[in-house]
C-alpha cells in the first residue's frame, strides 16, 4: 500500500522544527534513514533549504539492508545532501558525521552513505568507537554493514587497552573481532613492539598472528622469525618458523616452541640452538631462563665448546650459563676433538667446569670408560683437565695401551699434542703385559711380563710404550724367549728402583737403579702361584674396543667375564657423530740414568746383580 505523501512545504517545517528542537536539546539532531524518505513519492522534492543542496533523497524501498543484517543508523550529521544527477547511489553527509551499528559508533568530518547496500566510506579525521576498549582511527573507512567488515586506510591505529596497532592497511571483521594487515604493521603493548609485512589480530583473545619478516624488540632481547603468535595478556611468544632470539648474553636458534617475554622462559623443540660465548650447544627440547642463566636440555643434547674443542654429550644436560658449568646423565660423555685422534669418555654423570679462559675441568663419576686409538681406560671417577691435556682416574682404574697394562689406586695421563704422552701410577701400581709365544707353541694364557712398585711412571710414542720407570720396592718379572718365541726362563728382580725400554712393544733393555736381588727359574719348573705377582689381575674384558663399546657396564676385575667385545646400543641421531680428525705428531721420550743395565733378547737371559 502506497504511504500518505506530505507536501513539501509541510516537510519543510517538519525539518525546522526538528532543527530546532534539537538545537534547544543541545545542538545534535539523531535521524534515521526512515524519517526523511517516508512519505515521498518519486515526483516530490524538499526544495533547497540551508541544510540541503539539491535533489531528491532515494525512495524508501531502497533503504532495506539484506534479511537479518541490521542497517547502519546516523546519529549526527551537520549537512546532508543528495544529488540523483551527480551521484544517484550515494547520500553526502559533511561535518561531525556520527554512524552507529551494532554497538559501535563511527565518527569522521565527511562521508559517503550508500544506503541501498548498506555501506558508507567515511574521510577526514575517522574514529571507531566499539564498547569502551576497543578503538580504531584512519584518515579513511569503508565500512560494509551487511558484512560487518571495515575496510580502513592511512595513518590506521587500533588501541585495545595497553595494546596498540599501527598500519596503513588494516580489514577489521567486527562480526569475529579480527583485524587484518598485510602491507606492514606494527604491534606495540607494554613490554614489546612487534613488526611484520602481515599480521591479525584478534580483540576478542587479544592475541595477534605474524608473518613474514617479524621483529619483536625488548629491552633485553631483539627476536627475528618467519611466523611469530603472540598473546598480549601473558606476553607469551609462541614460535611456528625459523626463529632467531638476539640478547647480550647470546643467541637462539628456534623452530618450534614458546618465549615468555615478561620472564624471559623459553620451552623450545626441534632441537633448537642456544649459543653463549664460546659454548654452543642443543638438544631434542630445552628450557631456558635467561635471568636465571639456566638452560635444561633433554634428548640427544650436544654442549660444545668451539675454542676449545670439546663438546659435553649425554640424554641431559643441566647447563648454568653465567659460571659455564653444566652436567650432564643419561648417556652422558665427552669428545674432545682438537686433532685427528678424538678421545672420547663416557659416565653414569659427566660435568664440565669452566675454571679459566683456558681450561675447561671435566668431572665423570660412575663407570668411567675412556677410548682414543692409542690408549682406552676404565674407572670409577675422572677428572680432565684441557689446559694442561690431563686426565686423573681414581677407584680401580685400567689404562691400555697397544699390549701394555697398566694398574693403581691412582692413574694420571699426561696428554702432549692430543696424544699420549707418560702415564703416572701412584700406590699399588702395576704395569703388564701378556707374553705372545708365536703360532707354533701351544697358546699359554697365563705367561705376562710384569712391572710394579709404590710409583710407575710410563712413556709413549705414539701408541707404543716407550720406557717404564718403577720407584718404592719396585719389582719386575719377565720372561726370555727362544729365537722362535717360546718362554724359557722367567727373570724376577727387586730394586728400590728400576727402568725398563721397549721397542716394538718388546722389552729391549732393564736397568737396576741401586741394589737388586732376583731370581730366574726356567719356566717348565715353575710353580702356578710364581707365574704373577698376588693380587695381580689381566683385564681385557673391560678394556673398550671401540667409542661404541663406551656405554656398557664395565664388568667387576678378576670376574672371568669373557673378553669378546659386548657393544651396547649407543646414542641415537646426531649425539654420535665423530669429528674429522687431524694428523698427529710423534713423540720423544726422555732418557733415564743408568746405574746398572741388563741388556736382554729373544736369545739372552738377563743376569740379576
Amino acid at each position: 500500500m502506497r504511504k500518505h505523501a506530505i507536501s513539501p512545504i509541510a516537510a519543510l517545517v517538519s525539518l525546522m522544527l526538528f532543527a530546532l528542537i534539537g538545537t534547544r536539546a543541545g545542538g545534535s539532531v539523531a535521524l534515521t534513514l526512515d524519517f526523511l524518505t517516508t512519505g515521498l513519492s518519486e515526483n516530490d522534492t524538499l526544495g533547497s533549504p540551508a541544510t540541503w543542496t539539491k535533489g531528491t533523497p532515494p525512495p524508501s524501498s531502497s533503504s532495506t539492508p539484506e534479511p537479518g543484517k541490521e542497517r547502519i543508523f546516523i546519529e549526527h550529521v551537520d549537512l546532508w545532501s543528495y544529488d540523483k544527477a551527480t551521484n544517484p547511489d550515494a547520500q553526502v553527509l559533511k561535518g561531525n558525521v556520527v554512524f552507529r551499528h551494532k554497538n559501535a559508533y563511527m565518527y569522521c568530518d565527511s562521508a559517503l552513505l550508500y544506503e541501498a547496500q548498506n555501506r558508507f566510506e567515511a574521510y577526514g579525521q575517522v574514529r571507531i568507537d566499539q564498547g569502551d576498549s576497543l578503538h580504531i582511527y584512519c584518515n579513511y573507512l569503508d565500512y560494509d554493514g551487511n558484512l560487518m567488515l571495515a575496510r580502513l586506510r592511512y595513518l590506521v591505529r587500533m588501541e585495545q587497552g595497553q595494546t596498540t596497532l599501527y598500519t596503513d592497511s588494516l580489514d577489521y571483521d567486527r562480526s569475529v573481532g579480527v583485524g587484518y594487515y598485510f602491507d606492514h604493521g606494527t604491534i606495540t603493548d607494554s613490554l614489546n613492539i612487534l613488526n611484520s609485512i602481515y599480521g591479525e589480530y584478534d580483540t576478542n583473545t587479544r592475541t595477534a598472528t605474524f608473518n613474514d619478516e617479524v621483529v619483536l624488540e625488548n629491552d633485553n632481547f631483539t627476536l627475528y622469525s618467519d611466523t611469530l603468535f603472540y598473546d598480549t595478556n601473558t606476553h607469551i611468544a609462541t614460535i611456528m618458523g625459523p626463529t632467531e632470539i638476539v640478547s647480550d648474553s647470546g643467541v637462539i636458534h628456534a623452530k618450534r616452541g614458546t618465549y615468555d617475554t615478561e620472564h624471559e622462559v623459553a620451552n623450545l623443540l626441534d632441537r633448537a640452538e642456544i649459543t653463549s660465548k664460546s659454548q654452543w650447544m642443543t638438544g631434542d627440547s630445552l628450557f631456558y631462563n635467561r635471568k636465571d642463566s639456566l638452560a635444561l636440555l633433554f634428548g640427544n643434547v650436544i654442549l660444545r665448546d668451539t675454542a676449545q674443542k670439546v663438546e659435553l654429550r649425554g640424554n641431559y644436560i643441566e647447563y648454568h650459563e653465567d659460571a659455564e658449568h653444566g652436567i650432564a646423565r643419561d648417556s652422558a660423555y665427552l669428545i674432545e676433538y682438537s686433532s685427528k685422534d678424538t678421545l672420547w669418555a663416557a659416565s653414569e654423570e659427566m660435568e664440565m667446569l669452566k675454571t679459566d679462559s683456558l681450561n675447561h675441568l671435566f668431572k665423570g663419576r660412575g663407570n668411567v670408560r675412556l677410548y682414543r686409538s692409542n690408549v682406552q681406560a676404565v674407572a670409577d671417577s675422572l677428572e680432565y683437565f684441557t689446559k694442561d691435556s690431563l686426565l686423573n682416574f681414581k677407584g680401580q682404574p685400567f689404562i691400555w695401551s697397544g699390549a701394555s697394562q697398566v694398574t693403581g689406586d691412582t692413574v694420571t695421563l699426561f696428554m702432549k699434542d692430543s696424544a699420549l704422552d707418560h702415564a703416572f701410577i701412584r700406590q699399588n701400581a702395576y704395569l703388564s703385559s701378556a707374553v705372545s709365544e708365536g703360532p707354533l707353541h701351544e697358546k699359554r694364557e697365563n705367561l705376562f711380563n710384569q712391572l710394579r712398585g709404590r710409583e710407575v711412571t710410563a712413556y709413549f710414542s705414539g701408541q707404543a710404550l716407550d720406557s717404564v720407570r718403577t720407584t718404592g720396592n719396585a719389582e719386575v718379572v719377565y720372561y726370555n724367549q727362544s729365537e722362535d718365541s717360546l718362554a724359557t726362563e722367567q727373570v724376577r728382580s727387586q730394586s728400590s728402583a728400576i727402568l725398563m725400554q721397549f721397542e716394538d712393544e718388546e722389552i729391549s733393555r732393564i736397568v737396576m737403579e741401586d741394589k737388586t736381588t732376583g731370581e730366574i727359574t726356567p719356566v717348565p719348573l715353575l710353580s702356578s702361584d710364581k707365574y704373577v705377582y698376588p693380587g695381580f689381575v689381566w683385564f681385557p674384558e673391560g678394556r673398550p674396543k671401540s667409542k661404541n663399546d663406551l656405554f656398557r657396564k664395565t664388568p667387576a676385575p678378576g670376574s672371568g667375564m669373557s673378553a669378546e667385545l659386548q657393544e651396547a646400543a649407543k646414542p641415537s641421531g646426531s649425539l654420535f657423530s665423530d669429528q674429522p680428525p687431524e694428523e698427529e705428531e710423534k713423540k720423544e721420550v726422555p732418557e733415564a740414568d743408568q746405574a746398572s743395565t741388563i741388556q736382554t733378547s729373544n736369545s739372552e737371559s738377563p743376569k740379576s746383580n
